[in-house]
This record gives structure tokens, C-alpha cells and sequence, in this order.
């Protein structure tokens, strides 16, 4: 097997699982496959807060695929994104760079004019290394932040043609939906008034679609990946298919047998009620919120009807996610292809009176991650070691062989796919812009604000999980502070694992 190179630890797969010297009281490490000559498939499901799948420990959600996926892979308990919100987080984790050197960390920033000259995102690399690529919906942020990027894809179904491309037309196509609502395009000027006013009635709502599964965007991104993978069956090509899913980005609405799984009255309030006096972020409470309750906090009904309508898009997305995973067993292809199923960033769900992602708290940094390689050792563990989707180019990579550039930023966690209980890195990083960042170990949480309500805070997760004691000024944790802020000034290399430091 081709192994990846690179400049912070990207050692070959033997000495990482163990073959040669491991670190001291580590236990023996199993043997990976072979997994150069495996596919890739990516799942990416927008805004999706890692509270909610059953197999996480929601006991309300259903999610049935994802369940009985996660019995078959390593699913990742701590996995943290790099920024708060889609842009800077897709770009990031489709590079291998953090937000401050991909100089992109805010939905506004065109991607393809900040990357660093010479930045080649995963699927450049994977179609260099003679990938069939393929791509079902959202992948980077908007087609026009990343033209260059996307001529890498041999097909692009369900999304907008970057100019120059000229593959083939869709391999499905589908009758026009009858939908209950008036036709409401967007206007043009994102800046105007009048996209303010459309934003607001196409996002802040909640609850039955008006459409059939087979008339959603979702499900018929769903259709569209069972189809490719009978023609990669058939062509034998190794390939590397990315599929969306849009749910449960809002309007939080799905089909209404998916909405009537869910009993509001039966949801329990979200922890950490809003209180202006401590909030972080005090206008979410006193103002609203960016994508759903945008001028107001909802009622207490209102409140549990929004999350009973986000499970229900959950279940959705689970559905579909279903069809893809039985279509890949059913071509015989789910024994040679790793699988990430996967969110781009978190959303809370009414803690703190947030209703969004864009903040650095726990419910925005932290989403579902799960890994898929057929034969590997640690399938059916939960990992609970922080890692980071940064990491996401480098473990490609190091599966299949990739060539990676010498300047990533993140680290390659296929060590976790053989053994899960692995010690590994010692804290994940995020920001907001330039000056708010955030550093998380396994126990506290520190934030620097360099605009805000305060300057910083710090928060003990192991008592208080839901960060609402800002301990930051508290002189019981005055070394703990010093320790955390030191952390966070020293970065990303400092928190590698001992056995991976440069």
C-alpha cells in the first residue's frame, strides 16, 4: 500500500498501528486491511447536531440506519469542526487546513480567492490519483466559491456546473414537484432587503414539508447515489462519491409521516434555559436567532414543536441514508469501500436559547462522525478520543494512497479505525473569526473573545456539560485558565499525541 507523507506525523500506517515501537502502556494494536485499492463515499448531512441520533443516546430520535450502520464502523463520539458555520468548516475539512490559514471562516469569504496559492482539496487529490469522481448535490459551499475546485468531478448531479465543465448529463431524472406554495425565488442582491424578507420565509418554519419523500430534494439525492452505484458496480471503476443530505438544515420541514413520528408534548425543554446576564452571545437571546426564531424566542410549545419537526428531518435523512447503505451491500460494493457518514458542523437545539450554529459553545463545534473500513479492526467501537474534521484529508489519504500536500493541518486518526481506546490528541481547536477562538480538552473548554460580552470564559464540561458557569474569573481555577490559554496561543501541534509531535 501507498502510504501518505507529510510534514507534522504523518508516518506510514506500520508505525502507526504499532509495527514498530508504540508508546509506552499503549495496547498491541490490530492490523488494518489492505485499503489502497478501496472507494470512497462521503455522506454529508448540513447542520446536524450530534445529540440526536439514537446510537449518540437520544432515546426519542429514530434513527434505525445510522444504528445498525454504526454496529458495522468506528463511530466517533468527539469529533470537533473547525469553524462555526458551512463555508469555513467544508472548507477546511476539504483541504486540510484551519480556518486562519485557509483564510476562510465566515460564509461570506469566496474560498477559491483566499485559499493559499497552490491549495489542492480532496477531490483534486483523489482524481490526480485516478479516482472516478463523483458528486450528488452540496459539496463545497455554492458552486461559485469553488469553480476550479469542482472540475475535478467526473459527474456533478444535483448541483450547479462550474463553467468549462462538460461531463455527462444526469443519470435520473424526475417529475416536476406540485408543491402546495407559491414558486419564491431568491433575489439576487444578498445585501437587499428583500433576500432578508425571502431568507426569513423560506428558513424560519418548522414542520410538515406539504411534499412526498419522492418529491424531496433529499430522497431524490438518495435515488441518484443507488443508481451511481449500480453503474460503479457495473464499470468496476474505483471511485469516490460524496452525497448531500440538506435536512436538517432549516426550514426545519420534512414529509409528514416523518413529522407525525413525533409527539411535541413528549419532548423534554432543552437544558441550559436562556439568561441574557450570562450569555456569550446576548443578542441571540434578547433579538433571535440566524436561521429559525429570527425575531424572537419561541414559547415553551413553540420550542418543543421545533425539535420534534428537527427529529423528525433527522428520520428523514436517515431514511435515505438507508437506501444508499442498502444499495451499496446489495451491488456487492460495501465490502470494498470506506464510508464516512458525517455532519458539517452542529446546531442547538433551544440550549442557551440558541437556535443555529455560529457560536463556539459544545452543540455547534461537536457532530456525528462515523468510519466505515471494510475489515477494520475497530468497526463497532465507539472512539472517544478527540479528533478533528480537519483530520478528514489526511486519513483519506493515508487510506487509498494519496499524495497529500507538506502543509496540512490536520492528522491523519486511521490508528483509531484499528484501535478506538487509542490515546491520541489532547484538544481540538475552532474559531469564530480572527480574534474569538476556542480550545477544548476532554475536560474544560476556553474561549477568547476579542469582541463580545467578555473578554474570555472558561467552563469545567465534566460538571457542567452544557457550559453555563463562565469560571474564567474564578481563583480556585486560576492555573487552569493559565494552562488553558496557554494551550490555545501554542495551537494545533501543540495538542498532538506525544508519538505524533514534530
Amino acid at each position: 500500500m501507498r502510504t501518505a507523507q507529510g510534514k507534522y506525523g504523518l508516518m506510514t500506517l506500520a508505525v502507526w498501528l504499532g509495527l514498530a515501537a508504540a508508546p509506552a502502556g499503549a495496547p498491541a494494536a490490530a492490523r488494518m486491511p489492505e485499503t489502497g485499492q478501496m472507494n470512497v463515499m462521503f455522506i454529508i448531512v448540513e447542520d446536524w447536531s450530534a445529540t440526536t441520533p439514537g446510537c449518540y443516546g437520544n432515546p426519542i430520535c429514530q434513527t434505525p440506519n445510522l444504528d445498525r450502520f454504526a454496529t458495522t464502523a468506528v463511530r466517533f463520539d468527539s469529533a470537533y469542526v473547525q469553524a462555526v458555520c458551512c463555508n469555513p468548516s467544508r472548507s477546511s475539512f476539504l483541504t486540510g487546513l484551519r480556518p486562519l490559514t485557509s483564510r476562510v471562516w465566515n460564509n461570506s469569504q469566496e474560498m477559491d480567492e483566499r485559499l493559499p496559492p497552490g491549495t489542492i482539496t480532496l477531490p483534486e487529490l483523489l482524481k490526480k490519483r485516478g479516482f472516478h469522481t463523483a458528486v450528488i448535490g452540496k459539496f463545497f459551499h455554492t458552486v461559485e466559491y469553488a469553480e476550479k475546485q469542482l472540475l475535478a468531478f467526473d459527474r456533478i448531479e444535483s448541483y450547479g456546473k462550474p463553467p468549462g465543465w462538460t461531463g455527462p448529463e444526469p443519470i435520473l431524472t424526475f417529475p416536476p414537484v406540485q408543491r402546495a406554495q407559491k414558486r419564491d425565488p431568491a433575489p439576487k442582491d444578498k445585501n437587499s432587503k428583500e433576500y432578508r424578507e425571502w431568507r426569513a420565509r423560506n428558513s424560519d418554519r418548522y414542520g410538515d414539508s406539504g411534499l412526498e419523500p419522492e418529491e424531496e430534494g433529499d430522497y431524490r439525492n438518495a435515488q441518484i447515489a443507488c443508481a451511481l452505484l449500480k453503474e460503479f458496480a457495473r464499470t468496476k471503476q474505483q471511485f469516490f462519491l460524496s452525497v448531500h443530505q440538506s435536512r436538517p438544515h432549516t426550514p426545519l420541514t420534512a414529509p409528514k409521516k416523518y413529522v407525525d413520528m413525533y409527539d411535541p408534548a413528549k419532548i423534554p425543554a432543552p437544558p441550559a434555559p436562556p439568561n441574557v446576564g450570562t450569555s456569550l452571545y446576548p443578542r441571540r437571546v434578547t433579538v433571535g436567532n440566524p436561521d429559525i426564531f429570527m425575531s424572537r424566542q419561541p414559547t415553551p410549545r413553540e420550542v418543543k414543536e421545533a425539535i420534534a419537526a428537527y427529529y423528525a428531518c433527522v428520520s428523514f435523512v436517515d431514511s435515505n441514508i438507508g437506501m444508499v447503505l442498502d444499495e451499496l451491500e446489495r451491488q456487492g460494493l460495501a465490502r470494498n469501500t470506506i464510508v464516512f457518514i458525517m455532519g458539517d458542523h452542529g446546531f442547538h437545539l433551544g440550549d442557551h436559547g440558541f437556535w443555529s450554529k455560529y457560536s463556539m459553545l459544545e452543540n455547534t463545534r461537536r457532530a456525528p462522525l462515523w468510519v466505515r473500513v471494510p475489515g477494520a479492526p475497530g468497526n463497532g467501537r465507539v472512539c472517544r478520543e478527540l479528533v478533528e474534521f480537519v483530520d478528514l484529508v489526511p486519513t483519506v489519504g493515508e487510506l487509498v494512497g494519496l499524495e497529500l500536500p507538506a502543509n496540512l493541518e490536520g492528522l491523519s486518526f486511521t490508528p483509531l479505525l484499528a484501535n478506538p481506546g487509542r490515546p491520541w490528541k489532547k484538544a481540538v481547536f475552532l474559531v469564530e473569526n480572527e480574534t474569538n477562538q476556542v480550545v477544548r480538552t476532554r475536560r474544560f473548554s476556553y474561549m477568547e473573545f476579542g469582541k463580545g460580552p467578555v473578554p474570555a470564559a472558561l467552563f469545567d464540561l465534566e460538571n457542567d456539560p452544557w457550559e453555563t458557569v463562565n469560571l474564567v474569573d474564578d481563583p480556585a481555577h486560576t492555573q487552569t485558565r493559565q494552562e488553558m490559554a496557554h494551550l490555545l496561543k501554542a495551537g494545533w501541534k501543540a495538542a498532538l499525541p506525544d508519538h505524533a509531535t514534530p
